[in-house]
């Protein structure tokens, strides 16, 4: 009957061990306000110790980054020295194309210099040929003018009758007024008319010159 006992006490010990470790597991079948021995400082540390190692947050498909150099094959150095030197080919032949096109605008602005210099001799030796023949005709005008003025009237008035018309109004247009006046009278009725008319109508406009039904003889 003792050994019946024993075994009771035994079995219901192992009850309450067994009840006690499901309610520390288990809190909510321990009831309210139950108090199950575990101190607060162990279960801090197991927080603590679970805050301390934090867990691995899974890595999702294709968020890994692939190195450039995985992608393709890595490059050999042999490979790096041809580039480098097709590289430095093209660079030296651009460099030799750029010197070329400055060497021949160099050379069409040194022929365009020379080209300008050459006009610009040509029309100062122009403007000089023009100025002696304006100053030589002006000479011989200014002679031809001297010889009628000294001559007599009547003289001078035969001659100009036949001369060209536009030599005659040309002379007696620079003439001095006093000594163009006996000439003209002297000459042909007609040819006086004409000349008078001419001298007129030069100084208007070329639209506005009325030399219709002019007789030179």
């Amino acid at each position: 009957m003792a050994r019946g006992l024993v075994s009771k006490l035994f079995l219901g010990g192992l009850a309450i061990t067994a009840f006690a470790k499901a309610a520390i597991s288990f809190p909510e079948l321990a009831g309210p306000g139950a108090d199950l021995g575990r101190p607060d400082t162990e279960i801090a540390a197991v927080v603590t110790s679970d805050s301390d190692h934090p867990r691995a947050t899974p890595i999702q498909s294709g968020s890994v980054s692939r190195s450039p150099t995985s992608a393709q094959q890595c490059e050999t150095p042999e490979e790096v020295l041809q580039s480098l030197a097709r590289e430095r080919e093209l660079i030296a032949k651009q460099r030799e194309d750029l010197e070329s096109r400055q060497s021949e605008l160099s050379l069409a602005k040194e022929k365009l210099d020379i080209e300008k210099q050459a006009l610009l001799e040509l029309k100062t030796e122009i403007e000089d040929l023009l100025a002696r023949a304006k100053a030589a005709q002006t000479e011989d005008l200014d002679r031809l003018i001297a010889f009628y003025e000294n001559m007599k009237p009547a003289e001078a008035a035969r001659i100009m009758d036949d001369l060209d018309i536009e030599v005659t109004i040309l002379v007696l247009a620079q003439m001095k007024p006093r000594a163009a006046a006996p000439i003209l009278a002297k000459m042909s009725p007609v040819r006086a008319r004409a000349v008078s008319k001419i001298i007129l109508e030069r100084s208007q406009l070329p639209g506005d010159q009325d030399l219709v039904g002019i007789r030179l003889k």
